[in-house]
């Protein structure tokens, strides 16, 4: 198989400094088209790429563009479903930045098209691919730690992260679909569910917190019981004081619990130990090498159509986990399924 030639939709800061050194440094894609209706960056984004051609809008791509195997979409969330399921009607693979929607009818339909299309329908979920959580994967593969029973993860910022656009889109819940549970939760979701793996049986919301009336929350805590009984948790801030990742995965025979200094692990039978990392898992915000490694899943979803289950079931869990915790944050009780 040639190049995959695709179109980067949205060229803000996640694309500039995240996609591109990806795609760039990968003979297996090939950039050919940018689409950006804010003047400033679209010269951007003209200026990023060799011949690179560019557009104003998803429509006047497809209306020059005819045989693009996929686009790439890093827009604000809001327009994300729209612009997936025009490309899938166009017979596009589609790569798309979190959350892919956060709505499960919208979410049904998409991945009905998709079916229908036979196309990829691939949600970036570039946390899974950090040196830790590929460690932890291994980890908790491997059987050193048991049956796994729960998981604690907690996501720690002092703000948002910054954004290219006029504004703060990710404090305006029309633009962002939602705060820091739209934001880092879905990663966080769907870490959980590579570990997990199961249903989700109830929505916690035990912590709900937002700067004022209509704003998107900047402070979440919930917990989440799965069909296979085990547990997860989820804290997640803006106002914290300082910025840090931490987690506790814990099985009927190991514990593993992630820091700011890297990773240990006690486990019954053999003494514990400890994995550094050349990075805190919270440094930085845009990590290249982290959407590099993910372009090979996403190449494998193209060309192997069974392949693409993975990736769609956590993207269903991320919805299934964010909108019972909006329903059960708004009548102040658990959500259950």
């Amino acid at each position: 198989m040639g190049k995959l030639k695709g179109a980067i939709v949205g060229f803000g800061q996640v694309a500039e400094k995240a996609h591109v050194p990806a795609f760039k440094a990968d003979s297996r894609f090939e950039i050919v088209a940018v689409v950006e209706n804010l003047a400033e960056r679209k010269a951007l984004g003209e200026a990023t790429f060799h011949n690179v051609r560019s557009y104003s809008s998803l429509e006047a791509l497809f209306a020059q563009e005819p045989s693009l195997d996929f686009v790439d979409i890093a827009t604000p969330p809001f327009l994300h479903a729209r612009q997936a399921l025009l490309a899938l009607r166009r017979g596009c693979h589609v790569l798309c930045e979190k959350p892919l929607t956060l709505q499960p009818g919208e979410f049904a339909e998409l991945e009905s098209r998709a079916s229908e299309a036979g196309r990829a329908l691939f949600t970036v979920h570039n946390w899974a691919h950090s040196p830790q959580w590929l460690k932890i994967f291994e980890l908790a593969r491997s059987g050193v730690l048991g049956v796994l029973r729960r998981a604690s993860l907690e996501v720690l910022r002092t703000k948002p992260a910054a954004s290219a656009m006029p504004g703060d889109w990710r404090r305006q819940a029309s633009l962002a679909g939602g705060g820091i549970l739209v934001d880092h939760g879905w990663h966080n979701l769907y870490l959980i569910h590579r570990l997990l793996g199961s249903a989700i049986s109830r929505v916690s919301v035990e912590r709900f917190e937002a700067p004022g009336p209509g704003e998107a929350e900047d402070e979440v805590a919930v917990r989440l019981d799965l069909a296979s009984r085990a547990q997860a948790f989820l804290r997640l801030s803006w106002r914290a004081q300082v910025r840090s990742n931490s987690a506790e995965i814990a099985g009927d025979r190991g514990t593993l619990r992630l820091d700011e200094a890297g990773l240990s692990l006690s486990a019954a039978g053999r003494p514990s130990e400890t994995f550094a990392f050349p990075q805190k898992l919270s440094q930085g915000s845009a990590h290249p090498e982290w959407f590099a490694s993910m372009l090979r899943d996403f190449q494998e979803a193209v060309e192997n159509p069974p392949s693409r289950a993975r990736n769609l079931e956590e993207a269903r869990f991320c919805v299934e986990a964010i909108s019972q915790a909006y329903k059960a944050a708004r009548v102040g009780s658990p959500s259950s399924s």
